[in-house]
C-alpha cells in the first residue's frame, strides 16, 4: 500500500507544470521603464541647463538699442560766464542753478548681423542748445536789472526830494519783462533770439557733434569684451545697464532703449 500512494504522489508531480514568475518580470519590466524615465529626464535637465546658460550669456543681450547721453555741462557755463563778465564789466553770476544739466543724446545700434551704428540724437541737441541759452538770457537780464537799479539808486544820491521820489518809483518798473521787453525794442528780436544770433557759442556746432559720434561699422563680442572695427572694450550689463570700460579705464554708460 505505501508503494501505491508512492507511485500516485510520483504521477501526480510529473502531471504538474512549473509556475512562471509573472509577478517578477512584471516588476523587471517596470523598473526597466524607471530606469529609462529618469535617463531622458536627466538628459532633458542637463539640456536645458545649458540651454538656459546660453541664453544669459552676457554677448546675447548684447543686440539692441542702447542710449547715453554726453554731458556739455561745464562747457556751456564756462562760455556763458566769460560772455556775460565781459558784458557786464567784469560782473560775475553764478550759473549752476539756471543752466541745469546741459546734456545732449547719442543712439548705439548693435545689429544680429554683426553691424553697429552710432548716431547723435538731433531733437536732444536742439533742446540742450535752448536750455543753455535760455540760462544766458537769465543771467543777462539779472545783472542787467542789478546794473539799471545800481545807476539809478546813485542818481538819487545827488538829486532833491522830489526826484528821488520819482527814481523810487522807476526802480519798482525794473522787472525781468521789462528788461526783455527793452531788449527786444533795441535789438528788433526777441532775447533770447539775439543771443542765439549775436551771443557766445555755448555748444559746439551740430555737425561737429555728428562728426565725432556718427559712426558705424562692425562688432562682435567674446570673452566679456566688444570688439568695434578691432578696437576693444570691456563690457558688463546689468538689467538695463550697459557699461563699456576703454583701455585707458574711462566708463560709457548706455542704457537700454527698447
Amino acid at each position: 500500500m505505501d508503494n501505491d500512494l508512492e507511485y500516485l504522489m510520483n504521477e501526480i508531480k510529473a502531471d504538474q507544470k512549473p509556475v512562471k514568475p509573472k509577478r517578477r518580470r512584471k516588476r523587471r519590466r517596470g523598473g526597466a521603464f524607471l530606469i529609462l524615465f529618469l535617463f531622458v529626464f536627466i538628459i532633458v535637465l542637463v539640456a536645458g541647463g545649458l540651454l538656459f546658460w546660453w541664453m544669459q550669456r552676457p554677448e546675447r543681450k548684447l543686440p539692441g538699442q542702447w542710449h547715453r547721453t554726453v554731458d556739455y555741462t561745464q562747457e556751456a557755463t564756462l562760455a556763458a560766464k566769460e560772455w556775460l563778465m565781459e558784458a557786464e564789466g567784469g560782473r560775475e553770476i553764478d550759473l549752476t542753478e539756471c543752466m541745469g544739466k546741459v546734456q545732449i543724446g547719442v543712439d548705439l545700434v548693435l545689429s544680429e548681423d554683426g553691424s553697429w551704428s552710432s548716431t547723435v540724437d538731433e531733437a536732444s541737441y536742439a533742446e540742450a542748445k535752448q536750455q543753455a541759452y535760455e540760462a544766458l538770457e537769465q543771467g543777462l537780464v539779472e545783472l542787467s536789472g542789478e546794473r539799471l537799479k545800481k545807476s539809478y539808486l546813485t542818481s538819487a544820491q545827488n538829486s532833491n526830494q522830489e526826484r528821488q521820489k520819482e527814481i523810487i518809483d522807476m526802480l519798482e518798473t525794473i522787472t525781468p519783462e521789462s528788461i526783455r521787453e527793452t531788449i527786444e525794442n533795441v535789438t528788433g528780436m526777441p532775447c533770447i533770439e539775439y543771443l542765439k544770433t549775436y551771443g557766445p557759442e555755448l555748444l559746439p556746432p551740430l555737425e561737429e557733434i555728428q562728426g565725432q559720434y556718427n559712426v558705424n561699422g562692425s562688432w562682435k563680442a567674446e570673452n566679456g569684451v566688444l570688439l568695434r572695427d578691432g578696437k576693444g572694450e570691456a563690457f558688463m550689463i546689468n538689467t538695463d545697464l550697459l557699461v563699456l570700460s576703454g583701455a585707458d579705464g574711462t566708463e560709457v554708460y548706455y542704457r537700454n532703449a527698447e
